[in-house]
């Protein structure tokens, strides 16, 4: 028996209209090539994407104009509030602003740039002839390389959600052009996540480095940086949030973004596609989530400032995971643990049936504590009690 796949999983969102066959559910692939992990992983990804300041559903009433006997009172403005009029639209109709008169000339270029990749694509019915498998596609990114060659900057919001990418020379040069132009104009939020089956094997570049004004990051279905060919000095000063969807990256890269982000506060992984030992250590982070992840290990070694750390729907029953928890003073917020399954390490005592509760095997900070567990197997059982004496000033239990 098959499982239907929720249709807010799938790729494009109900109500958005596209003819081109690439641009079908589940990342142009029909839903059922793919497993129901899989599509759970992209459908968290999607759904974890910061909205843009930005709507290209907006209206606009006429009243105003009407009242005012047709007398142009918008242009007669500051150019400071019209900025701030552009900022507000999405990029292909602030750049339409420049054909209104001599006065929006100009401004548009002056004013910072939100670029959002699916306001690029038709909504509604299609006229017409459909384009061509992949000429829609292909016109969003020419429209993205377009906008990001005119405008100066600078980019405080780009999202960049619906092209397909792949390990081939012509794409590597689309991507490190890309990066380039949004490291010289500034980006501060952005994200980036590729589509093409379901999972790329198309490399980063190094330039993502270079953007030192990001903030928030969101990477999906990408191979990470090699951060072993770095040159000295790459980081990401500014960066506060990082979220990495079905990225593949190895332990010591992780290593390397926590070492060279010192204002880093949020950590996310939605999915992995290989096997990840998590090793935090941050004097800045203060929330940190795995979701749908094959981890093996989570291990808090120095995080003064971390509040939270979930791991939720990690498949550990079959592959086993361990949780370490070393200096975190302010963990308050501590779940799913699955006691039976879960391997709990406190300090460098590995929690076991009858452990007694001493300050090396206790995390007295911790106030609320999630638990899975199934009641019907006698070693997640046996367990509870033990995983419950480790915090024992829990005021909040969910299970």
């Amino acid at each position: 028996m098959s499982i239907r796949i929720p249709a807010s999983f799938c790729w494009p969102p109900p109500g958005l209209v596209c003819t081109d066959d690439a641009m079908r559910p589940a990342h142009g692939l029909d839903p059922e090539t793919l497993t129901v992990y899989e599509n759970s992983v992209l459908g968290f990804l999607y759904g974890s994407l910061p909205k843009p300041p930005v709507s290209a559903a907006a209206t606009l009433s006429c009243a105003a104009a009407e009242e005012g006997e047709g007398v142009d009172r918008i242009s007669g403005l500051p150019d400071e509030i019209l900025r701030q009029v552009l900022v507000r639209l999405p990029a292909k109709d602030g750049a339409r602003t420049a054909v209104l008169s001599t006065r929006w000339r100009g401004l548009w270029r002056s004013a910072p740039l939100v670029l959002v990749d699916t306001h690029f694509l038709p909504r509604g019915g299609a006229e017409g002839r459909p384009p061509r498998p992949g000429a829609l596609l292909r016109a969003v990114r020419r429209a993205v390389s377009a906008a990001l060659r005119a405008h100066p900057g600078p980019f405080p919001f780009v999202s960049l959600s619906c092209d397909f990418m792949g390990p081939v020379d012509a794409d590597r040069a689309v991507l490190a052009r890309w990066f380039q132009l949004l490291a010289t104009k500034g980006v501060e939020e952005l994200a980036l996540i590729n589509r093409p089956s379901p999972y790329a094997d198309l490399r980063l570049p190094s330039a993502v480095f270079s953007c030192a004004a990001l903030r928030r990051l969101y990477l999906g279905a990408w191979r990470f940086v090699d951060t072993a060919t770095l040159p000295r000095g790459a980081s990401f000063p500014s960066l506060q949030e990082l979220v990495l969807g079905a990225v593949a990256l190895e332990d010591h890269d992780l290593d390397f973004v926590l070492a060279v982000s010192p204002v880093l506060e949020t950590l996310a992984f939605v999915g992995t596609v290989r096997k990840l030992c998590a090793r935090l250590a941050s004097h800045s982070l203060r929330c940190v989530q795995f979701c749908l992840c094959y981890v093996e290990e989570v291990s808090v070694v120095d995080t003064p400032c971390l509040e939270r750390l979930l791991i939720w729907r990690c498949p550990s029953k079959r592959f086993g995971m361990k949780v370490k928890i070393g200096q975190a003073p302010r963990l308050s917020m501590l779940g799913y643990l699955e006691p039976g399954v879960h391997v709990l390490e406190i300090g460098n005592t590995v929690i076991k049936p009858g452990t007694k509760p001493t300050t090396k095997t206790t995390v007295p900070s911790v106030q609320m504590l999630a638990l899975h567990l199934c009641f019907r197997v006698c070693d997640e059982v046996k367990m509870l009690p033990s995983f419950l004496k480790c915090f024992p000033n829990v005021e909040t239990l969910c299970v």
